[in-house]
């Protein structure tokens, strides 16, 4: 077996949220590793044109502004942007059931935009790119198979047989995290027997750079607004969150009665449904770490908190987590303290873990508001949307929030 590689911090885990993780890190001057399962050559080539549905990525992010100057802070939003990326002015969100409907305008905010639709492997690709030119170590196709404890840091094993050291380890992993297990770090969850459908459409209408999303009591709605190449308005990425049995009815489906049933859930407001792309059904399940850190180990992103899609807010919670992991290294180094300094991580714990609850427990809130049917609730929601969509100052800031503008 050949000596460990040593290095200050370990990320294992190289996805739109890892990979930005270790490429800050790298520019604070730490030694860095980047352990990642899969091979992104193929992601570092520039994607085909759009001449149909099927030329998008069917997973995609909603950026906010406060990702966004994360990512333009890393040297990459410029590259990304370059490449396919719809910015949106408009929100609208209503309730199928009733009446109720409010609207969010990035110009009343004096913002350009309310955020940017992006696919998921040009954020992955233009951050692969970047670590290439940096001091990253990267090792792909690599898989973690153990992690163990030592008095100074972690030793973490590879299928190959080859052993990594780092003072401090970060589990970006992903939701089904095997290094949150290993270190023994548990988790709050539970199945919302719903599963999110998503696809990439094209309507006759144009989506007027606007993201759109209907409540129905089996589970919400979003159409996300894309943008081609050359400008063309008509495509969108869909996340339909049904209940699990709706959901596989949905699923099994031809695509011609499967854009009927869209275009009736979306009350056409965006004309007919005239293509859909390959449909994909993940199950969702809500799932919180109840400690995000322990001796020289830390969670981020979906490894720390999983999220329902109805406000599109996970990959933000993540990238919110990578700037305060940032922050708080950064100080260390400052210092001259080590990576895994118990006071550093325990303040990136304290910054992020009020943050993600409070998101998830309004995710929570706003799920079960929208899924009952008695008539007092129903009059309450729709009279809360009216009512506050009316409420300027109230409106905008929520809109804020949102787009992470007020922290």
């Amino acid at each position: 077996m050949s000596e460990a590689k040593s290095f200050d911090i370990l990320v294992a885990g190289g996805g739109m949220i890892g990979a930005a993780l270790a490429l800050g890190l790298s520019r604070q001057g730490w030694r860095v590793g980047l352990v990642e399962g899969s091979d992104h050559g193929t992601l570092v080539q520039a994607p085909h044109s759009v001449v149909a549905v099927e030329d998008f990525e069917p997973r995609v992010s909603a950026i906010s502004v406060a990702s966004q100057q994360l990512l333009e802070q890393l040297g990459v939003w410029a590259e990304v942007t370059a490449g396919r990326h719809c910015p949106y002015q408009t929100m609208t969100v209503w309730d199928g059931d009733g009446t109720g409907r409010i609207q969010f305008e990035a110009a009343e905010l004096q913002a350009k935009a309310l955020g940017t639709i992006v696919e998921n492997r040009s954020i992955v690709r233009a951050l692969f790119r970047a670590l290439e030119h940096s001091a990253v170590e990267l090792m792909e196709g690599a898989k973690i198979t153990g992690c163990r404890r030592l008095s100074d840091g972690y030793t973490v094993e590879l299928e190959d047989g080859q052993s990594l050291c780092a003072g401090l380890v970060v589990g970006c992993d992903g939701a089904n995290s095997r290094l949150r297990q290993w270190v023994g770090l548990p988790t709050r969850e539970w199945d919302y027997d719903q599963q999110a459908i998503v696809c990439t459409v094209r309507t006759t209408q144009s989506h007027r750079f606007t993201a759109w999303q209907r409540f129905s009591l089996t589970g919400p709605l979003a159409f996300l607004p894309l943008l081609t190449e050359s400008g063309d308005e008509h495509f969108c990425s869909i996340v339909w969150s049904q209940d699990t049995r709706e959901a596989r009815r949905l699923m099994a489906l031809g695509d011609r009665e499967f854009s009927a049933q869209l275009e009736r859930a979306i009350e056409r407001e965006l004309g007919a449904v005239e293509a859909v792309s390959s449909r994909f059904a993940f199950p969702l399940r809500q799932r919180h770490a109840k400690d995000y850190i322990a001796p020289g180990f830390a969670l981020v992103g979906d490894a720390a908190h999983t999220i329902h899609p109805l406000a599109g807010q996970g990959a933000n919670l993540g990238y919110g987590d990578v700037r305060a992991l940032l922050d708080e290294l950064a100080r260390a180094k400052r210092a001259g303290l080590s990576p895994a300094n118990d006071l550093a991580l325990a303040r990136y714990q304290r910054r992020r873990k009020g943050e993600n609850l409070s998101m998830m427990a309004a995710m929570e809130g706003f799920k079960q508001l929208f899924g009952r049917d008695e008539l007092s609730v129903r009059w309450l929601r729709n009279t809360g949307l009216r009512w506050l969509n009316q409420l300027g100052p109230v409106k905008n800031r929520i809109a804020a929030e949102a787009m992470g503008l007020n922290g």
